[in-house]
């Protein structure tokens, strides 16, 4: 195949890959699949020997079903947030279609644009690892097709002008030389690399702002990963997806590795608050201290108690190493009482949550791994040590729905009728924390054996006026994970027991040859925690634990097995690009700056020491830097 034909199978690839970037951005592998064969297809009917293409009319009216189409299920089911994604998708059946009409140099410039568009929508749908590299490898092939088209263009051009002429004609350019593929070549990769050079240098200068929401396959917030605020308002069906995020490893007090009896509930965020307009449940903002730690980046735990006191004997160890989540956040059990990370680094405690997070400045990326003292039956003196003598926060009481009340008061009676819950002793304060965990425990058990778990919601009655946990508890009884732990705390609320909402994620696959858990991107969750002392609080979890494990082995598949490739990638891709910040920009400026002044100083230490060597050899004595000097003159 000749330079200037190139420029066809050049294009067609560049719409290949434009296409499988944007399905990969919204995790659509069925539209991936339908586009790529398509595409496939549009070569052997319009580039074969008869080189078919639809008329003008046939194409305008596909465009204008596929526009019909698109508008008519975003109104009937997309959200503003998956506005993008449905523009993309627009944009994607249209370049289809435009594969298959005649070709003519508006058609390639038309599909170079909506190619350009789609990719476009894909960067501002994903972060993905995979994503990425298909940019760049579009922004390469899309130089390589633009100098090709132009080319091409241009010797048509020539041609044109030599049928005009009737006879001789001036050659297309100037060649220098013979090669002139490679000449072509060289020139198309020199485009490259500096197109390539000048992109990394926007990206040192204008960091991400990485702290804003993650975002979904579809363009909304992401609901298969851990998120630090509830919104019930979304509906559809949650992915399963089986990306790896980290593994964990659990050692018994004795050092053992093994695997722990019940689930392991990973503590990533803690919401006390309900706003019943937006639907959501959040984290209240308070001016209570937050305390900092410094770890010291060795074998050595360091103590997260204000009190300098030895680990307890009777201490847990949880090992915690990252695959593809790079995050702020270091989820943790309850009650973490020492702290051991791989580097140096700064973390903060919220002692009214006991959640920890690393705030370091002076590292570029996050952490990789660390590992946690945990004491599963922490004493109160333990758990005021942690609280670092702060007074408690105030008692979240009462539920903002009024709704729920008359319901939560028919659940306690049915519960009641079914279990032997204490009566509080008002002589002892302390039976009343008894009886709000009784009540809590059996509540709970009543509604993982009479509600359903599922991730699909596409048929939860949306009833005009009424709160989604009134609909969850009264008529629908099934939802996943984040309705358990709303319905289940706003009873509680309404019967005035002390509660509140927490999300992270559920330690469910253990892998036995690797003698640790799991953890995907499937399995964040939400539970509820109960207050039971001044500063304890108890994990109590409303969602059917058969279904998860049910779930979890049914998705297993041979591809787990080799995802832990490709994570390690995604890690470094998560935690350099996607969080890279104005933190991250700063520390990585004050390394370079550090390292090229102190590079000049041991360089001019070595000229120095150097010259000083040459005139003790030449016996110059002082009159050595008179002489060198007159030396460097002449030679310049």
């Amino acid at each position: 195949m000749s330079i200037l034909r190139q420029h066809r199978l050049a294009s067609l690839l560049l719409v290949a890959v434009a296409m499988a970037a944007f399905s990969l951005s919204q995790l659509d592998f069925a539209m991936l699949f339908t586009a790529c064969t398509l595409v496939t297809l549009s070569w052997y009917v319009t580039e074969g020997p008869r080189g078919r293409a639809l008329p003008t009319w046939i194409s305008n009216l596909f465009v204008l079903v596929v526009l019909a189409w698109s508008v008519f299920t975003f109104l009937a089911t997309g959200e503003l947030e998956g506005a993008i994604g449905s523009l993309g998708r627009f944009l994607l059946w249209l370049l289809v279609i435009r594969l298959f009409t005649q070709r003519s140099a508006y058609e390639d410039r038309e599909r170079f644009a909506l190619s350009t568009m789609l990719v476009v929508a894909g960067c501002l749908d994903s972060v993905q690892f995979f994503f990425g590299v298909l940019v760049i490898v579009y922004a390469c092939l899309a130089v390589w097709t633009a100098m090709l088209w132009r080319l091409s263009r241009s010797a048509e051009t020539a041609r044109a002008a030599r049928r005009a002429s009737d006879g001789f004609a001036p050659p297309l350019e100037i060649e220098v030389g013979r090669r002139t593929r490679p000449q072509f070549r060289w020139l198309a990769g020199s485009m490259i690399a500096g197109i390539l050079a000048a992109s990394i240098v926007v990206f040192v200068l204008f960091p991400r702002f990485s702290n804003l929401p993650g975002r979904g396959p579809r363009g909304g917030p992401s609901v298969t990963g851990f998120t630090d605020e509830i919104r019930l308002m979304g509906g559809g069906r949650i992915s399963e997806s089986r990306r790896e995020l980290f593994t964990l490893r659990w050692r018994d007090p004795a050092g053992v590795l093994q695997q722990s009896p019940r689930p392991l509930l990973l503590r990533g965020a803690v919401l006390d608050r309900y706003d019943p307009e937006d639907q959501r449940w959040y984290a209240r903002r308070t001016r209570r201290p937050v305390r900092t730690l410094r770890a010291a980046g060795d074998d050595a735990f360091t103590p997260i108690g204000v009190r300098d006191t030895a680990m307890p004997a009777s201490a847990y160890t949880a090992e915690f190493e990252m695959r593809s989540l790079a995050t702020d956040v270091m989820f943790t059990i309850y009650a973490p009482v020492g702290v051991r990370t791989d580097e140096r680094r700064t973390l903060s405690l919220d002692p009214s949550t006991l959640l920890l997070r690393d705030v370091s400045t002076e590292r570029v990326g996050r952490y990789w791994t660390y590992a946690l003292k945990v004491d599963l039956q922490p004493s109160a003196e333990a758990l005021e040590s942690l609280a670092g003598g702060v007074d408690p926060a105030p008692r979240n009481i009462g539920f903002p729905v009024a709704e729920v009340l008359p319901i939560a008061r028919e659940i306690l009676e049915t519960v009641r009728r079914n279990s032997n819950i204490p009566e509080p002793d008002p002589a002892d304060p302390a039976s009343t924390w008894t009886t709000n965990r009784e009540t809590a425990r059996a509540i709970a058990s009543w509604m993982r054996a009479n509600f359903r778990y599922t991730t699909d919601l596409s048929d939860f009655a949306r009833i005009e006026g009424e709160d989604p946990i009134v609909t969850f508890l009264r008529e629908e009884r099934e939802g996943h994970c984040e309705f358990f732990a709303s319905g289940l705390c706003a009873v509680l609320r309404s019967l005035g027991i002390e509660s509140r909402v927490v999300t992270g994620y559920i330690a469910l696959e253990y892998d036995d040859s690797a003698a640790g858990y799991i953890v995907r991107e499937s399995n964040a969750h939400a539970w509820t925690e109960v207050r039971t002392g001044p500063n304890s609080w108890l994990a109590v979890d409303a969602t059917p634990e058969e279904t998860l494990l049910t779930m979890q082995e049914r998705n297993r598949s041979f591809a787990d097995r080799f995802r832990w490739i490709y994570d390690r990638i995604e890690f470094l891709w998560n935690s350099r690009v996607v969080t890279y910040d104005s933190s991250t920009q700063a520390t990585l400026a004050d390394r370079m700056q550090g390292g090229w002044v102190d590079g000049a100083r041991a360089r001019l230490e070595q000229v120095s020491a150097a010259m000083r060597a040459l005139a003790l050899n030449l016996s110059l004595g002082r009159a050595g830097g008179a002489w060198f000097t007159v030396v460097a003159i002449a030679a310049a």
